[in-house]
């Protein structure tokens, strides 16, 4: 009998990002949590990313963003101040009410610019429900 050696790896994220752009639209979709070390790396990484776009207006969808720790809430913080340095202003769209209250306890709301996720302006494809399903349609025979 050999010897077997398996490996599994976790992933140490628990936040998906999504960055995209349409024309002159640019934006990020926020999925799962921000509360670690990683998520925030990845946050800013992401940021970073779109920043190279030097897009004058970004929009973030922040409705399937469940928790922020104090990292997360920081790696907003940054990513404000870095998207403030490259000439872009930042959509926050859609945080929940937990969030926007966690935010507002910590100082950090009054600067980002929070708004409704009605309000997002940002690449359609990006929300999920704005994907749209392929269908088909059954034609007759004769």
């Amino acid at each position: 009998m050999s010897n077997t050696f398996f490996l599994l790896i976790l992933p140490t994220r628990t936040l998906t990002i999504h960055l995209g752009s349409y024309r002159q639209c640019t934006g990020l979709s926020l999925r799962g949590s921000c509360i670690s070390e990683a998520d925030a790396a990845h946050l800013l990484h992401t940021v970073q990313q779109m920043l190279e776009r030097r897009p004058s207006h970004a929009w973030i969808d922040g409705q399937q963003l469940l928790a922020l720790s104090p990292l997360g809430q920081q790696a907003l913080l940054r990513a404000q101040i870095s998207s403030q340095q490259a000439g872009t202003q930042l959509h926050w769209c859609g945080l929940s009410a937990a969030l926007r209250h966690e935010l507002a306890a910590s100082g950090l709301a009054t600067q980002l610019t929070l708004q409704p996720a009605a309000s997002y302006e940002g690449p359609g494809f990006l929300l999920p429900e704005r994907l749209v399903t392929s269908t088909y349609q059954q034609v007759p025979q004769a």
